[in-house]
This record gives structure tokens, sequence and C-alpha cells, in this order.
């Protein structure tokens, strides 16, 4: 859209406006609308497909799967392009998916800018003058997953907001507006639009999460301890609050919910099912802001003290006394009540309720101190009887027994439920049988080198003489 401002005074010769400016809604969807116009220029006929249509699924699915430090693999993004474009084009051979698969991501990752970022120059009419700005934005980006074996594709924050037509609006009112229009269409019984309402809304947290990552992860990595002090330490405070609100609120609806579902049947049944899966969707996304926050300090100080090169000083955690209590105790009661609650969360590294007041506070820290005056210990010792000591479930003989029975049977590969067969033939102890099961299993859960023979997942249940679960294979390689 265009943010068109009308001047107070409409004196200044021709010019109709004395502010004019374009907002990034009109630029970050460039990538996608050209990759539109310019297939006719390209070698290959892609009038079948709409290259728009497909960049959209591709960011759905991307978003779709976001979590801190994951994302959707290209395996994710090719299921998820496939059934459309076979539909467009049901003779499509396996070579031309993969390619319409590269011209996707390619246009999405700017691949022809070698993947840097977009940069895209517009004007700006500010007090009458003509600016020209640049605006530099991505759409997606791979990454190396956080274990080091994978590599996923990742949405900007600004390809979250092109997505969800946001780019402009604030995203804590629109999550607010989000669970009010939810509650609303859910308690009227409007299931359809309900869901699309909570999956607009899991979307969004996941773009606000990205948002309060970026933003920690470019604070963390500054040195100057005072801005994350100054800057970043109140929206940790005030994410916190939104988070519990949030957390809150998809409770209370959630619950609602399970009781509408407990007594629906029929269509309602499958729409409130998948109602509850977009609000769990979004709880985890919230739940996994809320870990990152509560560590992001610590996070902090540790970044702080390596890129010091030494260990943190204790000159950088307060005096609580001089720091803390006394100005409390100085101050006036609405002056320190309104500072009680942030200061314990930032010094507790948790946003919870108060659950004491100013006053108890104050009684307490100014009572005399209280002489606890400890009891006399009994030192008649009562009368005492020496346990039964039981005997070990297997014997000697019954590990030698269980043992030459596994030497002489395992000549070559043989299922578990095979050589209890063979035991229950050869009269083995029901105590042996027992310790045969038991040492398959301690061998195929234990460490190569300590391995006395192979143990693998036989892929078939196992039910012989008490015995049930998984049937093992076992072999002497």
């Amino acid at each position: 859209m265009l943010n068109k401002y009308i001047p107070a005074t409409k004196n200044k010769g021709m010019f109709p406006y004395e502010d004019f400016c374009l907002t990034p809604s009109l630029i970050a969807p460039a990538p996608i609308l050209e990759l539109e116009a310019n297939k006719s220029q390209r070698d290959l006929d892609l009038s079948q497909h709409d290259l728009r249509m497909l960049c959209l699924v591709a960011l759905d699915t991307v978003i779709d799967r976001m979590g801190f430090g994951s994302g959707a693999t290209r395996r994710n993004i090719q299921l998820a392009l496939a059934p459309i474009l076979y539909a467009s084009e049901p003779d499509l051979s396996p070579d031309r998916e993969r390619l319409l698969l590269e011209i996707i991501l390619d246009g999405l990752l700017n691949e022809k800018g070698r993947r840097q970022r977009f940069v895209a120059r517009y004007a700006t009419l500010e007090g009458g003058v003509v600016r020209w700005l640049e605006f530099e934005y991505a759409l997606i980006e791979e990454r190396q997953t956080e274990d080091g074996e994978g590599r996923v594709f990742r949405a900007s924050k600004e390809a979250i907001n092109l997505y969800t037509s946001m780019l402009g609006l604030d995203l804590e009112d629109a999550a607010i507006a989000d669970a009010a229009v939810l509650r609303y269409q859910a308690e009227r019984g409007r299931l359809d639009d309900a869901i699309q309402t909570a999956h607009q809304a899991q979307i969004r947290a996941k773009q606000y999460a990205e948002h309060i990552r970026t933003r920690l992860e470019v604070a963390r990595r500054d040195v100057e301890q005072a801005a994350w002090v100054g800057q970043v330490l109140p929206v940790i405070d005030e994410a916190l609050k939104l988070i519990g609100d949030r957390l809150e609120k998809e409770r209370d609806l959630r619950r609602g919910i399970e009781q509408r579902r407990d007594q629906a049947n029929g269509p309602d049944l499958a729409k409130l099912t998948r109602l509850l899966n977009e609000i769990e969707k979004s709880e985890r996304t919230n739940l996994d802001l809320h870990r990152l926050l509560l560590t992001a300090n610590q996070q902090f100080r540790d970044e702080h003290a390596r890129q010091r090169l030494r260990r943190p000083s204790s000159a950088l955690l307060p005096n609580l006394e001089a720091d803390v209590l006394l100005p409390w105790l100085a101050s006036t009661c609405a002056d320190a009540r309104e500072r009680f609650a942030s200061a314990l969360n930032t010094a507790a590294g948790v946003h919870a309720p108060s659950v004491i007041g100013l006053d108890a506070l104050w009684s307490k820290l100014l009572a005399p101190p209280v002489i606890i005056t400890p009891a006399e210990a009994d030192t008649n010792l009562p009368a005492t009887t020496e346990m039964e000591k039981y005997p070990p479930p297997f014997d000697r003989g019954d590990f030698e027994e269980s043992t030459r029975f596994l030497r002489n049977t395992l000549t070559g590969s043989r299922r578990l439920s095979e050589l209890l067969v063979t035991a229950r033939e050869q009269t083995l102890s029901v105590s042996a049988c027992r310790l045969v099961v038991l040492l398959s299993m301690q061998q195929f859960g234990a460490a190569a080198d300590r391995r006395q023979f192979s143990v693998e997942h036989g892929g078939q249940p196992l039910a012989t003489d008490g015995f049930v679960g998984d049937d093992l294979l076992l072999s002497r390689s």
C-alpha cells in the first residue's frame, strides 16, 4: 500500500502532497512477480504453471516447518509442490519436476544475485523533497541444521510479512486481534473461518518468534553490554509478558474447544480437531520462544565473557543490598511497587507473578533475626532387625547354561523367537531362557566395542513363552 500524508497546509505551490512514500509491501513481492513475468523468456514452456502460486506454496511449507533451528528440507518443498505441478501438467516428467523446483527455489533465494539480499531503490517525498532510499530484504535462506547433518530452508521476517499480508502492521496488535477474532468465531460455530484464523495466528506466532530470535542473536554477539541492558532486556521483559498472555488465552480457548470436540460428531468433529491442531502449533512456537527468552540473558553473559577472553567478573553482578534493597526502602511506596516486578523478573530470568508484597518484604528485612533452639536428639537407638537377603535372580549355573546354548546354537543368523523354540525343545530351564532374552537385549544396546554378537531389529512381533515385543535377529558377525 501507499502511505499518503496530506500536509496541514496546502499553500506550497503546486505540490499536492508534502510527504509521500512507499511501504515495503509494494517492494517485497517483486522477485516473485518478476519470476512470473519473465517465464516466457526461458528456453522451456512454463505457460501451464503459475510461478507466483508455486512460490507462495513453497513459502507456506517453509513457514509451517519453521521452529528454532529447524525449517523445511528440499524434499519437504518438493512434496508440497508435486500435487500442484502434476495437476497443471499431468504428463510431467521427474526431470522437469526437479527443474521447476530449482526455478522456484532459485527465485526465492536470489540465486542470480549469488544469494545476497534483494536490494530495491525507491523514492520518498519528505517535506516536498524527493529522496532515494534502499530497501534490503530476503525471502528465504538455506542454513545448516544445528546437528550439522543436513540443510534446511527458513523464511525471513519479510517473507513471513509478505505471506500474511502484514507488512507495516504491528505484530503484537495483530496477535491480540487474531486471538479475539478466533474466540469470536469459535464461540459462534464458524469453524471454517476459525481454522483459517488459527492458521494465520500460528504463522504470525512464528513471525514474531523469528523477529525476536534475530534481534537477540544480533545483540548477543555485540560485546557492548550497555546496549544489551538498556535496549534488549526491556524487549525480553515485554516479550515474556506478551507470550505469557498468549499462552494463557490459548490454553483457555483450547480447553473450551476440547470440551466441544468430546461432544461433537460428523463434520464438526473433524473441523474441531483441525482447529485444535492449529492452536497447538501456535502454543509450541510460543513455548519455544518462551524458553529462548528465559535463557537469553545467560547466553549473552556467556558470549560476552567468551569475546572478552575472560570469565565474567563478579563486578558485573549487582550488589543486592546497595543497588536493589536500599533504593527500594528509600523510595515511595508507589515507585517501589512499579519497579519491584520488573527488577525481580530481570534478576530471576523468569517472568513470574509477584507472590509477595513490598510491605511483607520490608517487614522481613527489618525484623530481628530469628533464633532457633534445636531440640535435643533422642540418643536411644530403636531396635533393629537385619533384613533378609534375597538371592540373585540368576545363579552361576543359569549363566553357564545360557552361554553354552548361545555358543552351540548361534552358528548363523537366527531370530530370537526361533532360539526360544529351540531352547524349549532342549529343555532349558526357565531362568536360562529369560537370561537368553536379557542377554540379547543387552547386546542390542551395547557399544560396538563391547558386543559379543550382533543383534538387529527383526521387523516382526515376538510372542513366545510369555515374551512379548519386537523380534530380534542374532548373528555372530
